[in-house]
């Protein structure tokens, strides 16, 4: 959570509702056992107090050099910093602007030898908790740990035990969860207070989604294989009333008072209805979802970046309808109780006011040095779109370097926020086609990456420097096509909403708004092969896939399609047009292409 949210111990449960903009990331896994790639999925949104919010992507080299430090330069933190080894790794990181005022805030890190880093998700343990185990006022924060720990960790154990040593020695300043993978296994690591934590490896045949409260159930003391506990957890924990299951102790229900909230609660619920819907039922306010569990069906990359556009719908609990339902307007009242200023019933997983939101999926067979690729949206997920790059590329596209929280429309982040902002103002009439454009990009990005698996894996073999080379030229080129795709969709969109405001009642007359597209690149994505020639100063376009073909002409809103000699006509919802050498077609022709 941002500075700006940072409360002492003493008041922070009593503040809940004050400080909740901070308190609002998703945290997501998906074993490589239960996924459809047969990769390790870490997933989280980073969201913010307010929707506008800058980040940047960079590649941090590897350095050698003694007498270093990893600077915590936050307000209030008096620069504390924690020692770093002579020599650290190479990584990928996001990170705040430089005048947001708070500190770097990495947030999702790659490194050279395989490991990923995602964090954090923050959560608070109970008052009483507190009073036995305070953070310490100027202590370990969200932001610097996933870099601290990303720069000098071979393996994600070695992430688990460098992150315990490191709050035995410094403390922490705030509750925290963080996920740590490679190749091998997978880990997800609690911070309850100043000086307690546990940490558990994550099971292959299972998946998990939760707001922000502690997940970790009940334990096994003695199994030293995948569980890592502070020295004084359960020693604490009896001081403030232990909650066991049968002879183990329940950390979450230990260290929370056993209670839930309805802000985070209703989250952790919502992930186990999509991925689980079959066994599990209506939302229970006071309910302890479990951490893991196994999904009715193996999940898919899209289903990892759905979720974090997933806002209540087709539950009691939807955001974006007029008429409230009966257990939407309980629970509000329920949260009124507590926060009279509370205006909805919390948040939803796909905020709007996220900043990025990064899923890193990590295959066992590629090398260390580029065994993951991190799928990193900019704004929130909405309507916007995932894009990815894998994790050994040694530098990034230039607009997502960008520095500076106010709008620059050079930005990455402000290129596709905007559109975002756009959208989010009519979902009706303007979002539902900018979702559909980018799902189907984000379809095609995915099938392309799978078939680069192989090619990757052959270019390191051949030489490292030929396979970072690589990565990077293909992470650059696939970020400049949305880049280039979100802005001719701003124009398009732009002039949609602006000619959709009008004083006429019940959205009469108002349009829907269709994404304009690359047709040569879009129709290859589905299978056909595009033919352009121009007579009389027209261009006539030919899309062919066997037996079937289109024909039409820039600038008519018309076209042909013949399939086996059986010809029909259709229609365009816009006519398709010359941009340079580009035909741009709306994106509905592309959909119903069959």
């Amino acid at each position: 959570m941002k500075q700006l949210f940072r409360t002492t111990a003493l008041v922070l449960m009593g503040l809940f509702a004050m400080s909740a903009p901070a308190w609002a990331c998703t945290g997501m896994y998906v074993g490589k056992d239960v996924s459809e790639d047969g990769t390790t999925v870490i997933a989280r949104s980073e969201d913010q107090g307010g929707g506008a919010y800058n980040k940047m992507f960079k590649v941090e080299p590897a350095k050698n050099e003694k007498g270093r430090y990893f600077v915590d330069t936050g307000e209030g933190m008096d620069n504390f910093k924690v020692p770093l080894p002579e020599k650290t790794y190479k990584y990928t990181y996001l990170l705040d602007s430089s005048d947001a005022g708070d500190g770097l805030y990495p947030a999702s890190c790659t490194n050279s030898y395989g490991v990923s880093v995602v964090g954090t998700v923050s959560a608070d343990p109970s008052e009483k908790y507190l009073e036995e185990d305070p953070f310490v006022d100027i202590g370990l924060r969200e932001a610097i740990l996933p870099g601290l720990i990303a720069c000098q960790v071979k393996t994600s154990r070695e992430a688990v035990d460098l992150l315990a040593k490191l709050v035995d020695k410094y403390g922490s300043s705030e509750g925290n969860i963080l996920f740590f993978a490679d190749n091998k296994e997978a880990w997800i690591f609690e911070i309850y207070g100043g000086h307690t934590y546990a940490a558990m490896k994550m099971p292959t045949d299972m998946v998990s989604v939760f707001g922000n409260q502690f997940m970790i159930g009940a334990v096994d003391q003695a199994d030293k294989d995948n569980y890592v506990f502070s020295k004084n957890l359960f020693a604490t924990i009896d001081k403030v009333g232990a909650v066991k299951d049968g002879e183990q102790y329940n950390l979450a229900k230990s260290v929370s008072d056993n209670k839930r909230d309805d802000y985070s609660n209703l989250r952790t619920w919502m992930g186990k209805k999509i991925l689980a819907p079959e066994n599990t039922g209506d939302y229970e306010s006071d309910n302890f979802y479990p951490l893991f569990y196994k999904p009715d069906e193996k999940v898919k990359m899209q289903q990892v970046f759905d979720m974090y556009r997933n806002r209540y719908q087709d539950t009691p609990y939807a955001m974006d309808v007029p008429e409230k339902s009966e257990e939407y307007n309980a629970m509000l009242a329920r949260m009124k109780e507590e926060d009279p200023e509370t205006p909805a019933i919390g948040r939803p997983i796909g905020v709007t006011r996220s900043s990025d939101i990064h899923a890193i999926q990590i295959f066992d067979k590629l090398p260390k040095k580029s065994n993951s690729i991190q799928w990193l949206c900019m704004g929130n997920a909405e309507n916007s779109v995932f894009i990815p790059a894998f994790s050994g590329i040694t530098d990034t596209n230039k607009a997502y370097q960008i520095d500076g929280s106010a709008y620059n429309a050079k930005s990455a982040y402000w290129i596709f926020k905007r559109n975002d902002t756009l959208a989010n103002s009519d979902r009706d009439f303007l979002g539902k086609g900018v979702k559909s454009f980018w799902q189907y990009q984000e379809e095609m990005m995915h099938n392309k990456m799978l078939k680069q698996v192989k090619k990757v894996k052959s270019a390191y073999d051949k030489d490292p420097k030929e396979g970072s080379d690589y990565v990077t030229k293909l992470a650059n080129d696939m970020t400049n096509e949305q880049l280039s795709n979100a802005k001719m969709m701003y124009n398009a969109l732009m002039y949609t909403a602006t000619d959709n405001i009008n004083d006429r009642a019940e959205n009469f007359r108002k349009t829907e708004f269709v994404a304009p597209v690359d047709l040569e690149t879009a129709a290859k994505g589905k299978g056909y092969k595009v033919k352009i020639t121009e007579k009389d100063d027209t261009k006539r376009i030919g899309l062919s896939k066997g037996s079937k073909k289109y024909t039409f002409k820039a600038d008519s809103d018309k076209f042909t399609f013949n399939d086996h000699g059986k010809k029909s006509k259709g229609e365009f919802t816009f006519a398709p047009y010359a941009k340079g050498d580009k035909i741009i077609v709306p994106f509905d022709f592309i959909e119903g292409l069959k």
